[in-house]
């Protein structure tokens, strides 16, 4: 016979809480038949580590836990500003509050038995060799849009294939949510895929190092002109909507479950949300004019290349 036990909720209201094995049972009932037993099994005992936890890192911290995970990690420095708002899951009262701490106090009213870890520092050189060993799959939402999280960024996944830790990465581009999957288990996969070396670190910008990880060729039509002015003004702010940014928690569900029960995966998904509810005669005349526009572009990256080449191989004085 289960034995229910008092919870404060965090508006303070008090609520009967089945026992840990009843509740988790009925909070994950509606997934068996699409969620075979092993396979949900492994989702609540898997420790997940997401690396950042606004746009992208956040649109999968509550579908895990809604999906039935229950040991997780949450890496993130900054707290909520106004800006977020618009894509982000903050509310009015997590002002200046750090993102993965709202969302650890947020979440316990979802499935209190859940353990659920802040590091309110990020990615560290301090922290990221324990964080990563103690975890089985990494989701990489570590921000891309200034210079200093790409050293985190780049360590976590330094780390990641030294200890056979596959990661999930994805960059909201416009209506473009870009999916990249890391399978470091396989000794084969170089860091970042080969796309770039840490000492080329030091030289590079958020543009170029997007550029070396984001296939030119994927890029949607609406953000060319967006990155023309980006090249002209570098400290431009880089255009975020909600609907892109949560595509990832849909997609990174999937292919962690994938990794976890050890399926075959894709290594890059891509979904252009403008481009998909368009019909077919507006697709078609866009794609000439983003042809016509990606060229442009290409141009433009190879001149900032060459800028940021030179930087690299000029000799320390």
């Amino acid at each position: 016979m289960s034995t229910t036990q008092q919870y404060t909720t965090t508006t303070g209201q008090t609520v009967d809480l089945p026992p840990h094995e009843e509740y988790y049972k009925r909070l994950v009932t509606r997934n068996a038949g699409v969620v075979p037993p092993d396979e949900q099994r492994r989702i609540r005992e898997a420790r997940i580590l997401v690396a950042g936890c606004g746009s992208i890192g956040g649109s999968v911290i509550e579908p895990l836990i809604r999906f039935g995970a229950e040991h997780l990690t949450l890496a993130e420095p900054d707290g909520y500003d106004f800006h977020n708002m618009n894509r982000q899951s903050v509310r009015l009262q997590d002002m200046g509050v750090n993102k993965a701490a709202a969302f650890q106090t947020r979440l316990k009213d979802v499935n209190p038995y859940a353990t659920i870890e802040v590091e309110p520092h990020g990615i560290t050189d301090d922290n990221v060799v324990t964080l990563v060993k103690n975890s089985d799959l990494i989701l990489d939402g570590v921000d891309v849009t200034n210079k200093p999280p790409l050293y985190a960024k780049y360590a976590l996944h330094h780390q990641a294939k030294e200890f056979k830790v596959p990661v999930i990465s994805g960059y909201d581009i416009a209506g473009l949510q870009l999916l990249l999957v890391y399978d470091y288990r396989n000794p084969a996969m170089p860091v970042l895929n080969g796309k770039l070396r840490r000492e080329e670190l030091d030289a590079l910008e958020p543009m170029t190092f997007l550029h070396r990880i984001v296939p030119t060729w994927l890029l949607p039509y609406e953000i060319i002109e967006i990155l023309h002015h980006q090249f002209r003004n570098p400290s431009a702010g880089f255009p975020q909507v909600v609907y892109t940014a949560n595509l990832f928690g849909a997609m990174a569900m999937r292919a962690g479950a994938d990794i976890l029960m050890s399926r075959p995966v894709k290594h890059l998904v891509h979904f252009d949300v403008h481009d998909v509810m368009r019909p077919l005669p507006q697709r078609l005349a866009l794609h000439v004019k983003r042809v016509v526009g990606l060229i442009k572009l290409y141009i433009d990256f190879k001149k900032r290349f060459a800028e940021e080449s030179a930087k690299t191989q000029q000799p320390a004085g």
